[in-house]
């Protein structure tokens, strides 16, 4: 590995990988040196992020890219449809890979820790990188314990594919780790429309928000006689996720072995 972390950005024209480029383009230790989206462009990538010339522009082919720039890491915000075959590609080619894009089943996660060990790369697949949510995250199963009433009210930009978010899908998980299933609210309660109490699990309720001007903002409801306890994070900027970002990168360019690394807070 050179002297500096080359890293290949996938999804490099979406607002996420623009900002995410020019973060990590401003560390000591990192270097963009590649960059593919769905649709290519000669224009170069430097003046799209607003990190001046960096002499390469949009590619649309992940394989050829990874081939011609040997980046160190893949870093991939892309699209639940095309993550399986971006995670594919880079661990073909021995190129760990950082993914932040969500949707993943188990079955996928099964399918990826396969490939990790059969071409003994690895792969880091996170639901929210920004330091805060992981904290809200392990306060809001923390407060379960005591406080098992719970709801989950996510809310993004109106672009986001996924609903709800791999955030608050890991939330209910880790929840659940402390929390008996039961019911919640009136037994005789009913929806007058459709969908108007959110989602279920385990009896705890989740609903999604998608309105402009949204980045990234997750509230964690619980209730109990005579009190509510409300913990909250908000991402104001992409620039919240840079540090996550950059951590599992050096953690990915350093790892020597083939395996699926899972959640920002197994790194902390």
């Amino acid at each position: 590995m050179s002297e500096n972390i080359r890293v290949l950005m996938n999804g490099a024209a979406g607002k996420m990988g623009r900002a995410l480029s020019l973060g990590l383009a401003a560390l000591p230790n990192m270097q963009i040196c590649a960059a593919v989206d769905i649709k290519s462009s000669e224009v170069d990538y430097g003046f799209l992020c607003g990190m001046g010339e960096v002499g390469f522009g949009l590619q649309t082919d992940l394989a050829a890219a990874i081939t011609e720039s040997k980046p160190d890491v893949v870093v991939d915000f892309t699209n639940p449809a095309v993550v399986m075959k971006n995670i594919r590609t880079a661990v073909e080619l021995h190129t760990p890979i950082v993914v932040g894009t969500t949707g993943f089943t188990e079955a996928d996660y099964k399918q990826i820790s396969k490939w990790c060990a059969e071409f003994d790369t690895p792969v880091f697949i996170a639901s929210n990188f920004a330091l805060g949510a992981v904290l809200m995250m392990r306060f809001a199963k923390e407060a379960a314990r005591y406080m098992p009433y719970v709801e989950v009210i996510e809310r993004h930009h109106d672009q986001k594919l996924d609903a709800p978010s791999g955030t608050a899908v890991t939330t209910l998980e880790m929840i659940g780790e402390v929390r008996q299933p039961m019911s919640q609210g009136n037994p005789q309660e009913f929806e007058r429309l459709t969908g108007s109490r959110g989602a279920e699990v385990d009896g705890m309720r989740v609903h999604s928000v998608r309105l402009p001007g949204y980045v990234a903002t997750q509230e964690v409801v619980f209730g109990a006689a005579g009190q509510v306890l409300c913990i909250r994070h908000d991402a104001l900027s992409r620039e919240a996720y840079v540090p996550g970002v950059a951590l599992a990168v050096e953690k990915m360019a350093a790892m020597n072995k083939g395996e699926l690394v899972h959640g920002l807070e197994s790194l902390l």
